[in-house]
């Protein structure tokens, strides 16, 4: 049995899967590039925060997770499922909103909550949208309950700047 470059279909370990012999696309940001297996799921995440200050215990961030929506599950589902697991995970957890909303053009659902964190008082919102099928982006802007006035406009900035892709 032949093994290395220009040894077809077969492998040192055997023959090769079709993830081993697909093109893979390019993963590309700003910062990096790199190729990926066609089939595996795009679960990055994109975070920014809030310059810390001296002493200060939590510094307020925007972040960015991809998830799969389950079969059958549209994003209002979602967004309840998800509701359910942070209200039961989340010390003091106490919901302010659940609305729905427009994000990037599309349908979006927003909850709005605090709890007690283990530096004190959060303030979270929590905004899901649909991105490319099955794929839900969700977006989480987390604060002292403290900065909450003063933060809350910037992150209304942001969310408003969201374009979402073509899918």
């Amino acid at each position: 049995m032949e093994t290395g470059a220009g040894a077809g279909t077969e492998t040192a370990t055997g023959t090769e899967t079709e993830t081993e012999t697909q093109t893979m696309p390019r993963y590309e940001h700003t910062d990096v590039s790199f190729d990926v297996p066609r089939d595996w799921e795009d679960r990055s995440v994109v975070a920014f925060s809030v310059p810390a200050k001296p002493g200060q215990g939590m510094a307020a961030n925007l972040v960015m997770t991809r998830d799969t929506l389950a079969a059958g599950e549209d994003l209002r589902r979602y967004g309840d499922r998800q509701l359910v697991e942070i209200a039961r995970r989340l010390d003091g957890f106490q919901l302010h909103a659940r609305q729905e909303i427009t994000l990037g053009g599309q349908p979006a659902l927003e909850l709005r909550f605090g709890w007690r964190g283990q530096g004190g008082p959060l303030e979270q919102r929590l905004v899901f949208v649909a991105g490319r099928k099955p794929t839900v982006l969700s977006f989480t802007a987390t604060m002292p309950r403290s900065e909450a006035a003063r933060l809350d406009p910037v992150f209304d900035r942001i969310l408003a700047s969201v374009k979402l892709g073509q899918g």
